[in-house]
């Protein structure tokens, strides 16, 4: 499949003409990998700064990476389908906590 040459894209429009190429190029990916590195920036933060409390760091990293594939979905960075699974794990994420926090 061919795609478009970078320099066809207006520059001077921002980034609303460059993502689209670049999520288009990649086949969404970019925008895949941006959101795991995200959760993963979160998680071990939590994670190093609460001595190890895992089901909170996971939690956070959910919740923040929630929000911020929101974002990427409404800019069509990411797909449909994408934006399930990162709600699915922040469903999870928050019931691992729920039920942790429950048993103490």
């Amino acid at each position: 499949m061919a795609y478009a040459s970078p320099t066809t894209i207006n520059a001077s429009r921002g980034l609303e003409s460059f993502i689209p190429y670049l999520s288009t190029v990649t086949e969404f990916w970019f925008g895949r990998m941006l959101i795991f590195a995200v959760m993963l920036i979160f998680f071990f933060g939590y994670m190093r700064s609460k001595n190890g409390n895992f089901f909170s760091a996971f939690a956070v990293s959910s919740y923040v990476t929630f929000i911020i594939s929101m974002l990427f979905w409404a800019i069509n960075m990411i797909t449909g389908l994408d934006f399930v699974y990162v709600v699915g794990i922040t469903l999870v994420a928050s019931a691992m906590l729920l039920i942790r926090n429950s048993q103490n």
